[in-house]
């Protein structure tokens, strides 16, 4: 049996130096997986967007929901670019979004990441995974991510 799958993933890291992409292909051959990397760039913030995420921690819930939509938009406009780009169009069979960690306290079981998987989905016409901290954090462990963001 072999699983084959064509992945864009998102990373966006506390840094808030950018958008990173990385389209790649998983295979499954038996029980092995393989992957390779095919495409990827790190597309940077505006300094806009940069302060905004920045700041985003200090910010009113509808703000933050506000932003999360917002945010979620922008990447899956960015996402359509990279495809565009790198003539990618029928080529990918979902996306994976980190998302852009807001706030991170494991040891309270507490952590947000924003970047509505909803719009980036709508944007781009793709299935999108995302929120993958969440479970790891509230199963007590740290979200793959050991520093506290504040």
């Amino acid at each position: 049996m072999q699983n084959e799958y064509r992945v864009i993933g998102l990373m966006s890291g506390t840094s808030l130096d950018g958008l990173d992409i990385a389209y790649c292909h998983f295979v499954e051959r038996g029980e092995q997986w393989s992957y390779s990397i095919e495409q990827s760039e790190c597309i940077p913030y505006s300094n806009k967007w940069q302060q905004r995420l920045q700041k985003l921690v200090f910010q009113d819930a509808v703000t933050y929901l506000q932003t999360h939509i917002q945010y979620g938009h922008l990447v899956g406009t960015l996402v359509n670019n990279f495809i565009e780009k790198n003539n990618l169009k029928d080529k990918v069979d979902f996306i994976t979004s980190h998302g852009q960690t807001i706030y991170h306290q494991p040891e309270q079981h507490m952590t947000a990441q924003i970047g509505d998987g909803a719009a980036i989905s709508f944007k781009t016409g793709l299935p999108v995974v995302c929120d993958l901290r969440a479970c790891d954090v509230a199963a007590g462990g740290q979200g793959a991510h050991s520093a506290y963001l504040r």
